[in-house]
């Protein structure tokens, strides 16, 4: 019965081993492009049902959902 550490001397094993597709960046190469996107999408959200909120219920004297 082989055990891990003669199958593969040297190498780390466990949750602290690196995959092999995995790359280290330092913080000057990470641009987190969907990050951005997805806060500005909810603010854009945001803002698309605050502007409906205010033409429907304040803006109009149609009946309305606030009393």
């Amino acid at each position: 019965m082989s055990t891990p550490e003669s199958a593969a001397p040297g190498k780390a094993s466990g949750p602290e081993a690196p995959s092999e597709g995995s790359k280290e960046i330092s913080l000057d190469e990470f641009e987190p492009y969907g990050t951005l996107a997805v806060t500005g999408s909810y603010f854009v959200l945001l803002l698309v049902l605050y502007a409906l909120l205010y033409f429907v219920e304040f803006a109009t004297h149609a009946p309305h959902i606030i009393d």
